[in-house]
Parts: structure tokens; sequence; C-alpha cells
């Protein structure tokens, strides 16, 4: 009887869910050794992004006092897993709250306690230093979530996750920047950001090695522009605008009023945006644009549009940002962040609310994809 080739185990293991690997461990010290090692993390991530496995749907209790974290599959919504959150949550005290997701890496951010990067499928957690007194004595807190504006990603180029921090200045009208390196595990400070964030709708959102934001120029009102990071340069860049000038409104107006953008996101692999047409006199609307072509303009293609009269029972559209598409592509997840995601058909616009049988009332939500990346 000829031998097993030895070779193709990686290939085949990496096919397998987190949840069987972990405990495929045990079977043999080889085995073991081979799940544990980094390069086999990095080739079961790959595949599981290569064939969209491994999905889940991240639920984070946005209104009560909650110590549990939760997800479901993508795939059924079915099999809702409940587990206890990095920071304990106290009553009348601030709580947690999930701010990105990134190769089965999940960062997380409480007020007093600080940030961690938590891996929910070994329940391992990398608390990250605090920073330097002269940053924090300067911080605007007066409005702490909208002067605290939050980022994390993976450094393709430096093979480093990052997380990023900015600070509102009492003493200067800008945001002070620092950037957190998991492997020199040490906070250090760049420069300042050259745009305002009026309203934090968003934490970055990752895409193309950067994170994105919108904003405007100093003091402005409303976001104006869409900006990145650079995780590798650590430069701020403005991303294109797509024109819509010219286009036929949908409300059937000849003017909608000014527009600003509301939130950047990552939709189905594409750079996404909302635009807030809450000034059109005919009807108060939003429109979701995806960038088919990171960083051509001419690739802004419009999605949806939602009136905030047709919506208004599902979730509030001046607040939503795209989670993902359904499976088949014919709905796109909207989530408000404060009450409860619903879906929306690409068809004809209408919506109706997510439904998971166990979970919180209320709950916001991100893609999560698990992985073997291990924060040490």
């Amino acid at each position: 009887m000829s031998h097993f080739p030895t070779h193709l185990i990686p290939d085949i293991l990496c096919r397998l869910p987190v949840k069987t690997l972990l405990h495929l461990k045990c079977v043999s010290k080889p085995w073991g050794s081979l799940i544990d090692d980094s390069d086999f993390a990095k080739l079961q991530l790959q595949q599981s992004l290569k064939t969209n496995t491994n999905v889940k749907l991240f639920l984070d209790n946005c209104i009560e006092v909650d110590d549990k974290a939760y997800f479901v599959d993508f795939d059924s919504f079915d099999n809702l897993v409940q587990f206890p959150r990095p920071f304990t949550a106290e009553m009348d005290k601030y709580r947690s709250r999930i701010f990105c997701s990134c190769n089965g890496l999940l960062a997380v951010y409480h007020h007093e306690a600080g940030i961690t990067l938590w891996y929910p499928s070994t329940r391992k957690c990398h608390y990250l230093p605090a920073l330097d007194d002269d940053l924090t004595l300067d911080h605007d807190t007066a409005r702490y979530d909208q002067n605290t504006i939050l980022g994390f990603g993976y450094d393709a180029t430096k093979n480093d996750y990052k997380v990023v921090k900015m600070l509102r200045s009492k003493t200067q009208n800008c945001f002070k920047v620092v950037v957190y390196s998991l492997k020199a595990n040490s906070w250090r400070r760049i420069k300042d950001c050259p745009y305002d964030i009026p309203i934090n709708y968003n934490d970055g959102a990752y895409l193309n090695n950067s994170l994105h934001w919108v904003g405007g120029e100093i003091g402005a009102y409303y976001g104006s522009c869409i900006f990145a990071l650079d995780l590798g340069t650590e430069e701020f860049h403005e991303v294109p605008e797509g024109d819509t000038s010219f286009r036929e409104k949908k409300c059937g107006g000849y003017d909608c009023g000014v527009c600003g953008y509301m939130n950047a996101g990552v939709l189905g692999g594409y750079l996404c945006v909302s635009r807030d047409y809450s000034s059109c006199p005919v009807e108060e609307h939003i429109d979701l644009w995806v960038m088919k072509e990171y960083g051509v303009k001419e690739s802004w293609t419009e999605l949806l549009y939602l009136s905030r009269y047709k919506c208004e029972r599902f979730t509030n559209i001046f607040h939503t940002r795209a989670v993902a598409y359904s499976r088949n592509g014919d709905k796109i997840l909207l989530d408000d962040g404060c009450y409860q995601p619903a879906w929306f058909k690409l068809e004809d616009e209408t919506g109706e609310t997510l439904c998971i049988p166990g979970a919180p009332k209320h709950f916001s939500t991100m893609i999560y994809v698990e992985s073997l990346v291990s924060v040490n």
C-alpha cells in the first residue's frame, strides 16, 4: 500500500473550518505544528477569501449593557454563537465597541481600558499599550465618540497589523494622529490629519492597504471628500470623486441641494460611499455608490437610491453603512449602528429587517472571516 503524499496535507486542511482545525491539532504533533504555523495560517486565510468561506456575521449589542458578543454563519444566519467580550461591561459605565475586522482579528475599543486586538476563535487578546500623557491630556473629550477616530488594517508592504487613532486636539484645530505597529508593539506619532471629520459615522474602511474616512476642510460642517491613510507610507491622500452633475435625478427634481458624504465602507471588495441628500426639496434620500476600479473616478457606479419616507420603518438611512451583498448578490445589508440591520433589494429598493433568532433586540454588524491568524 502506497503512502499518502504528505505535501498535499496543507492544501487539504486549509479548506476546513477553523473550529475543525483547532480540534485537529490534537491528532498528532506534526499536525499541531502545521496548524500553528504562520505560513499555514496565511494559506488558510487566502483559501477562505478566495472561496468566500468561513464567513461570519458579527453582532455587537449597541443598546443594552452586555458582556457577550455574537456571530452567526453568513450563509444561513443560523447557529448563533455567543462568547465573552474582552472588556467587561458595567451599568452606567462606558461600554466597549468593536470597530474593525481584518483577517480574522477584531479591534475592540474601550474609552477607559484602551484597545485590544481580539481573536474570537481562540478567545486570545493582545492589549495595546497606553498612549503618552502629552497626547491624552490634549485630547478634546467633550464629544468623545466624535473626537476619537479609529481604524485597523494590515500593512501588506511590511507584513504588519496597524491601529490608527486620531484625537481632536483641545489646543489646535486638528486631529493628531498616532499609529500602533503590532511588530514594534508601540505607538508612533505621524503628521496631523489634513482633513476635518465633522460627523463620525464610521471607523476606517480598510481597502488597498489604506484606511478610508469621509471628511472635509478644517472647520467643515459636512463631509465633502473621501480621504485615506496609506498604511505603508503613512501618508494621507484624497480619493477622486465621481461626477454626478449630469445624471438623471431619481427623485424627479432638478437640483437635490448640497450633497455631503456620510461614510465610507467596503462592499464586495470595492470602496463604497453614501451621499447625503437630506436637503433635497423633493424627497430626502441617499445614494449608495461603489468604486469599481480603485482610484479611477469614472468607475464610480450608483447602486441604490433610498428615500427617508420609504425606509424609515427599517433604518435611519442617514446613518447607514453598507455591510455586505447577499450570497446571490440581489440584496445589500445596511446597518445604521443603533437599531437593527436591514436588507434592501437592488431591483426595486424595497427593504426587510434582518431577523436572527436569539440575537439582541438592537445590534450592529460587521463581516468577520474566521482565520488562524495570530496576534502573537
